[in-house]
């Protein structure tokens, strides 16, 4: 009997990976060495080289073979990490990543093993808010095929941020939530088994309307069906656990996935093959001794990793 291949998946919200230079397209001043942050070559690079350990981490002693991201500013930042993770010994990589119409030039994207996953396509799903002048990002949505030639559909996401309080942007992320949903259905009525896996930062948690109501998303596992989607990580969320912290943690990142990827012949994913990745190299302590994410910037440079833990998926192809 042949041993079922691990193939796993993580996604993380970079916090703000820009380059150094000045887009006269998008709001990125800040990040460049003379901008507010001092964003440097230097910081760039150690930004990579704290990226790649995160990686070479996240799901030992196997690399992982979907990376989904957000807050990447360009290909110029997927082509540093790229290196970065060769120079570490992290080959047949390649990336997805197109500009999308958000202003702050912050997009998803996504890395892949080229030995382990077959792209089929990929395409950027434009979210256009209705009578907002706010741009936001699009959604990335990517068929592949993996080596057990299982036919896998993925949907990244990063839904706009609570920056301009809850009430005010939750409507764009409601819209942003039922554009997502549309995909979805648009995938399933052409194959009702397929198997879709959705990760991104949602800004909201699994209980909140957007994720739950509007996505339509279950956080049990009882009486699985198969053109449903369930939340993986649903019981990290009950125990406290998060991946961001505002006035205590939340869990904004998230991994989702239909139906058909729970109960499978070909596929081994459950529940608790999902986690929040949090070592203590991505913690960081306040004066008042409370555990935070150690981030890169907060009204400064900190030269932490990032705002947001990376979040996982180990699964088994059989």
């Amino acid at each position: 009997m042949m041993m079922p291949d691990p193939f796993s998946f993580m996604f993380y919200n970079t916090e703000n990976f820009y380059d150094t230079m000045d887009d006269p397209d998008t709001m990125d001043d800040d990040f460049t060495p003379g901008g507010f942050n001092h964003w440097t070559a230097e910081r760039f690079n150690d930004k990579i080289e704290k990226f790649t350990k995160v990686v070479k981490e996240i799901v030992k002693p196997d690399f992982p073979d979907i990376i989904g991201l957000a807050e990447i500013e360009n290909k110029t930042v997927m082509q540093g990490i790229l290196d970065g993770m060769q120079q570490h010994g992290l080959q047949h990589y390649s990336f997805i990543h197109y500009d999308s119409p958000d202003e702050r030039g912050s997009d998803v994207a996504m890395i892949y093993n080229t030995q382990t996953f077959k792209l089929l396509k990929s395409n950027p799903l434009l979210v256009q808010l209705p009578g907002i002048e706010d741009r936001t990002r699009d959604i990335l949505y990517i068929s592949g095929e993996t080596v057990n030639r299982e036919n896998l559909h993925l949907f990244l996401t990063h839904f706009p941020s609570r920056r301009e309080g809850t009430d005010l942007s939750e409507r764009r992320r409601y819209f942003v939530a039922s554009e997502l949903r549309n995909a979805v259905n648009k995938v399933m009525s052409e194959q009702p088994e397929a198997k879709i896996v959705i990760m991104g930062d949602f800004n909201d948690t699994p209980d909140d309307n957007g994720v739950d109501e509007v996505l339509g998303v279950r956080k049990s596992f009882e009486n699985i069906q198969k053109d449903r989607l369930y939340n993986l990580l649903y019981p990290r969320f009950q125990k406290g656990i998060g991946t961001t912290y505002y006035k205590g943690w939340l869990l904004f990142d998230q991994i989702i996935v239909s139906g058909s990827m729970l109960f499978s012949d070909t596929v081994d994913c459950k529940p608790e093959y999902a986690d929040v990745f949090n070592p203590h190299f991505l913690l960081h302590f306040d004066r008042n001794n409370r555990v935070k994410t150690n981030r890169t910037f907060k009204g400064k440079y900190l030269g932490g990793y990032s705002d947001h833990l990376p979040v996982y998926l180990r699964i088994h192809l059989k």
